[in-house]
Parts: C-alpha cells; structure tokens; sequence
C-alpha cells in the first residue's frame, strides 16, 4: 500500500474545508405525506435548493423530477396524476440534529473473493480500483474534467429519473471548474454529503463494478461497468483526489452499522486475519452513540492507526448534516479484520477492523 507517513504529503491540502460555496441552508421544505395526521417529510437536500431556489426568485412554480411545486398555493402536484396533491411548508431556523441511518449502514457486508487481499502490496488494490479501470490514474484536475462529471452525472440522472437533481447538482459543479484543485474537492464533497441520488448510485456502481487485470493495468468486465467509468468516473476521481491529499484521521476509531445474517458474521469470523478492499467510499462517524441507536445487529468498529496511508477524512465541516460527525474513507481502502464478538451490553455482534498501518 506505499510507505507510511505521520505527515502530510507536500502536496496535499494541509487544512480541510477552509471555505464552502454550497452553505447550509436555513431553511427546509417539508410536504405533508399523509391526509389524516401532522406528518411531514422533508425533500431531498437538492430538490430543498431547487425549491428555495425558486422561492427566493419570486417564482410561483417550480419543476422537480416527479412533481410540481406550486408555491403561490403551497401544494405539491403528482406530474403522473395531477389530482394528487400535498399541502408543502417551508420551516425556518430549521434544527440541524437530524442523522441519517441509511448513510452509516453498511451497503457491502457480503465478503467475497474481489473483496480479499492476500498482500499488503499496492497493486492489488490498484488493479481493483474503479478510478484506475476508468483510465483516471494520475490525470488532472482541471475545468475540463470538472465539465466531464458534470456531464457525466447529467447522463446518469436522466436514466434514474432524476433528471432535475442532475442538473442542479452539475450546474454547482460548473460554478467552481475554474477554480483550484481543493475548491472543486470540497464542492465535490459537499454535493457527496448532500441527500440525493448521487451518493446511492457511485457507491452501487463502485460495488458492484466486475474489473479484471493485474498490476496496473485494470479494465472492466462489461460494456455497462466501461460506460460508468466514463460518466461517473470523473467525479470519482476529484472526490478520492481530495480525500488522498486532504489530513487524515489519526489515532481514533470510527463507526458505521449493520444487519447481518449469521452466515455473513460466519465469514467474517472465518477470515479474521485477513485484509478487504472496500470498493466504494464508506461514511463512518466518530460518535458510536449514532450507530448504536441505529437498528442494525451488527457494529463496525474501525481502528485508524496513527500511521497508516489509507486515506480519510473528516468532512463534518463540508457536510450538510455535521452533527453526523462523519468520516468519510476513500474508496479501495485495505481493513483488516481483526476479530469478531457478540457484545451483550448493546445487544449486537462487533466487528474489529483496522485500517492498514501501524500504531
């Protein structure tokens, strides 16, 4: 995995977050779900900007991937019946405590053999890296791969229906393309931690993404894996960029949650010792208390080593939810498992995992 370092690389960004072009918003747009009872639901944190968006302008519509927004009348319309409508309200000095438990539940419990290392050597993980199977090894980042992810993500959008998020979220892409390497990181980082369908969907794909070859030459499987590497490829890219050349975590644990079959905690249990190359990138937090409220049987509990070339990050200061404490490790990191043990306290089976390096 290259030599370790307790200091940053010369070329790194020597602080995190010093600036943000997408602030916090003040203000949250809710619809309300059901007829009979109080109950509201917030939007996505994007159709929440393009809604306040509009407001803000005076409109007295606005067009979201499924619905409209009537905000003379403050109703939602179904586009697909147009009978079908919801009062909406917008709440100001909204709290910011809200977490969410999807976002720390871990989306690749299966262990399988693209998952297992047998060496600690760097071109194993390279040769199963997304990024590197997309041909971005080493390119830069400049205003023409800033507008690739931006169009790459517009393309994606429309196949998921959800064509308006896209493009808010690379018209925001656009703003800064101009601008340095770690002002388009952190723009990139904050659409990352923003509630859409964007983080879903790069972190599917990574998973997901069957990539064969060796040493550093990595090439995928199928036509559909090439074509994500083309579209999503790039935003990939900036956003594990800047976590390889942001300060890293050192020292500490980190946490993230989830639901396990006993089959799934057997094969843990069968491969203590052994490394796993998470694929895609992994929100974990800092404070255990989230994860314990969650519902999942199961606990990551994760070792950052004082000295360790895994790249993460604490992005709670870019986040849109920074009482989430999150910690955001970069994609193809190299976790050892450690040991796996039923806690009876919290009720829920604990896995001890370690970033590769040393204490």
């Amino acid at each position: 995995m290259g030599s370790l370092s307790s200091s940053v690389a010369n070329n790194s960004f020597q602080n995190v977050a010093t600036s943000s072009k997408l602030t916090r918003p003040q203000t949250v747009w809710m619809w309300k779900s059901n007829v009979e009872t109080e109950e509201w639901k917030r939007y996505s944190d994007v159709e929440n900007r393009i809604i306040e968006q509009a407001n803000q302008q005076n409109k007295n519509q606005v067009e979201l991937d499924d619905l409209w927004i009537d905000l003379k009348h403050e109703i939602q319309i179904n586009k697909q019946d147009s009978n079908k409508e919801r009062p909406i309200k917008r709440v100001t000095n909204m709290s910011n405590e809200y977490v969410r438990e999807e976002r720390f539940t871990c989306e690749q419990p299966i262990l399988n053999a693209k998952a297992f290392s047998n060496t600690s050597l760097f071109w194993f993980v390279s040769c199963k890296s997304f990024v590197y199977a997309a041909g971005l090894r080493n390119v830069k980042i400049n205003d023409e791969l800033v507008e690739k992810a931006a169009c790459g993500i517009e393309e994606e959008g429309a196949k998921v229906n959800k064509k308006k998020e896209a493009e808010w979220i690379a018209n925001e892409l656009r703003k800064v393309k101009r601008r340095g390497e770690k002002e388009i990181g952190e723009c990139c980082v904050k659409l990352y931690t923003m509630e859409s369908f964007l983080y879903k969907l790069v972190n599917k794909v990574m998973r997901e993404a069957q990539i064969k070859g060796n040493g550093r030459k990595p090439e995928f499987v199928s036509e559909r894996d090439t074509n994500y590497g083309r579209t999503l490829g790039p935003y990939c890219w900036i956003l594990q960029t800047y976590l390889r050349k942001s300060s890293h975590e050192k020292g500490t644990y980190v946490y993230r949650s989830a639901n396990l079959t006993n089959e799934m905690i057997d094969d843990y249990k069968k491969h203590v010792g052994r490394s796993v190359s998470w694929n895609s990138f992994s929100s974990t937090t800092k404070n255990i208390a989230i994860t314990l409220n969650f519902g999942g049987n199961t606990l990551f509990k994760i070792h950052i080593p004082r000295r360790t070339a895994e790249s993460n990050v604490a992005i709670s200061s870019l986040s849109e939810y920074p009482k989430e404490e999150e910690v955001l490790l970069a994609a193809a990191v190299e976790i050892v498992i450690k040991k796996v043990k039923y806690d009876k306290r919290i009720n829920k089976h604990v896995i001890h995992l370690k970033l590769w390096g040393k204490d």
